[in-house]
């Protein structure tokens, strides 16, 4: 199947039913992409070759806070032994992991504020979107990951002395919104200048499998209004926006079409009903996701994997709207099996007019 990223944009919208169902994950464990090829990821040529192979409409590529030592250096490595044994293809390997404060972080206090080494967006390396303009066929796009206000904010200051701060130290909270904000948008407006972006990933997860994080009213007091003004930004060249959380977000679902996102991801399905969803969200919020990933793709069997894109597809794809993938991401714990029993599901089914029983 040939990328078009036009199907994507199709289906992201709700503009009605493209000729297939899209079919994306934007973070695959690299020792699939080299199982896949028939090497390691050297660059981003093969991620381009990569997603043409796997049918991706688009390539992702990530900028901003994230990938800062700032910010990456605030955080617990934690590395895991991958058994040598293992279904993903992976030999005598070892996976990083990196883990946020639960108490108390980098900034506590004003005057860590003060001391913390801020990164300048405009130092942010850009290069890869560059080398895309160049490079990216004409029916693909790149995918701008960025995203990540909420989530910076409490990873610097830690999970606990954030709650307390929005009790105790709310201008601290402020200060911390506005430098992260600032930052983040001072990255998406950098990206944003490339021709290759065709849409906005943010990624920033606000929420658990039975509620959110915090409060609503926190969440639109401090977070909303930086989302809002990214949407903005992505809205006026035309492209468009996704936000990605896990967790039930039933609360801010209308939140989340009110800030102007086009698509949601992923839908968890531990989480949220996607049929239910799509029927409060019809028209308004392109859906994406929803395999799951605490069982089906990770401890099911490539037959289970199968039948649960066939029945996402049966029942969410019909009008459009709907774009497959996984739960989440697909990390090292995925067999690759199971990875590829998707993407053969997904070819099996995913052809409009869906006529699936």
């Amino acid at each position: 199947m040939e990328p078009n990223f036009e199907r994507f944009r199709t289906a992201v919208l709700c503009q009605g039913e493209p000729d297939v169902v899209p079919f994306l994950d934007l973070s695959v464990y690299q020792g699939h992409k080299a199982r896949l090829l028939g090497h390691p990821v050297r660059g981003l040529p093969d991620e381009i070759e990569f997603a043409r192979r796997m049918g991706y409409d688009a390539v992702p590529i990530s900028a901003g806070l994230r990938d800062t030592p700032a910010l990456l250096g605030a955080m617990q490595d934690v590395h895991y032994a991958l058994d040598g044994e293992s279904d993903t293809g992976a030999q005598n390997q070892t996976v990083l992991r990196r883990w946020a404060a639960e108490g108390v972080g980098r900034i506590a206090s004003e005057a860590d504020f003060e001391a913390f080494e801020w990164p300048d967006a405009d130092d942010f390396d850009y290069s890869a979107f560059a080398e895309a303009d160049r490079i990216l066929p004409p029916n693909m796009k790149v995918i701008c990951a960025i995203g990540k206000v909420f989530n910076p904010v409490w990873w610097l200051m830690g999970f606990e002395t954030f709650c307390l701060s929005l009790v105790d130290n709310p201008a601290l909270v402020e200060r911390m919104f506005e430098r992260v904000g600032s930052i983040q948008v001072r990255a998406l407006e950098r990206a944003l200048e490339h021709r290759c972006v065709g849409a906005y990933w943010h990624a920033d997860d606000v929420a658990f499998i039975t509620s959110l994080m915090v409060s609503p009213r926190v969440l639109r007091q401090y977070a909303f209004p930086w989302f809002r003004r990214m949407v903005e930004l992505t809205h006026d060249r035309g492209l468009i926006a996704i936000y990605h959380s896990d967790g039930k977000l039933d609360a801010i679902l209308e939140d989340i079409i009110d800030i102007g996102f086009d698509g949601l991801n992923p839908v968890e399905p531990a989480a949220m009903d996607i049929v239910e969803v799509k029927r409060k969200a019809e028209g308004r919020l392109g859906l994406l996701g929803n395999i799951d990933l605490a069982y089906t793709l990770t401890r099911g069997t490539p037959q289970e994997v199968d039948e649960e894109v066939r029945i996402r597809i049966r029942d969410c794809a019909p009008g459009g709207g709907y774009c497959l993938g996984s739960a989440n991401s697909i990390p090292d714990y995925v067999p690759f099996d199971n990875y590829m029993a998707m993407r053969d599901a997904w070819l099996k089914y995913g052809r409009y007019p869906i006529q699936l029983d």
